[in-house]
């Protein structure tokens, strides 16, 4: 029989499948796509020009991916993995405003995926006034992510045998949203702070990745009873 503080394992081992294709998916188109474009750094390049073709440029970078379809796809793909395990997950959370915080955040992360992956860096919109859809996407996209995998730690806070997970939600979040803060000072400031902007941009978005992807690994780790209950904390 369940005791309180369980998590129920059904829906999370669901949503566990969920962020681990989603992430998986993801790292993978970026991978294909970056093979294909000429000199590609993921140091310097942002992911964004991974999905751009020359055609949206309205700068001197004039970027053009070869397989720009590849990583629009993977972004679609994330955002919508990530916001259905969030759904089956929830149904493990506590229920109350933090359960409901998560879901809003996986939300604004699937669709921030979604203008990114719809209007690409650079795109010439600015007749149609949507040139700002693509940062906007973005900020969604990262903080949405971020913020969603701080909130799943702090709901499980109360839980022992998700320890390890609420610890890695915590550093995660922390490493990504301070990620995301320094491209910006970079953005600001026109010189690199540290590291070059895609790699502060990795590691604004590897950081949800790996978070998925160690959550995934957790659940499906986690020993069970036979109820099909997590195990309860002492």
């Amino acid at each position: 029989m369940a005791r309180p503080g369980d998590l129920r394992r059904e829906p999370l081992i669901t949503a566990a499948a969920l962020w681990a294709l989603g992430s998986t998916w993801y790292l993978l188109s970026e991978a294909v796509a970056a093979s294909a474009f000429p000199n590609y750094s993921y140091a310097r390049n942002y992911i964004s020009d991974l999905g751009a073709v020359r055609e949206d440029a309205l700068d001197e970078r004039s970027v053009d991916s070869p397989l720009a379809e590849v990583m629009n796809l993977g972004f679609l793909h994330q955002g919508l993995f990530f916001l259905l395990g969030a759904m089956f997950a929830a149904r493990a959370l506590p229920a109350g405003r933090g359960r409901s915080a998560f879901l809003a955040l996986a939300v604004v992360h699937a669709g921030g995926n979604v203008l990114v992956a719809t209007f690409h860096s650079g795109q010439q919109a600015a007749d149609g006034g949507t040139a700002a859809l693509h940062p906007v996407g973005a900020v969604m996209a990262i903080l949405g992510g971020n913020l969603a995998t701080l909130a799943v730690a702090l709901l499980l806070r109360r839980h022992a045998v998700a320890r390890f997970t609420r610890l890695v939600g915590f550093t995660l979040s922390g490493i990504g949203i301070t990620s995301l803060f320094a491209l910006g000072v970079n953005t600001a400031v026109g010189n690199p702070l540290l590291f070059e902007d895609g790699t502060w941009e990795r590691g604004s978005v590897y950081a949800i990745t790996t978070w998925q992807l160690v959550a995934a690994a957790t659940v499906f780790t986690k020993k069970c009873s036979r109820t099909g209950e997590a195990s309860a904390p002492r």
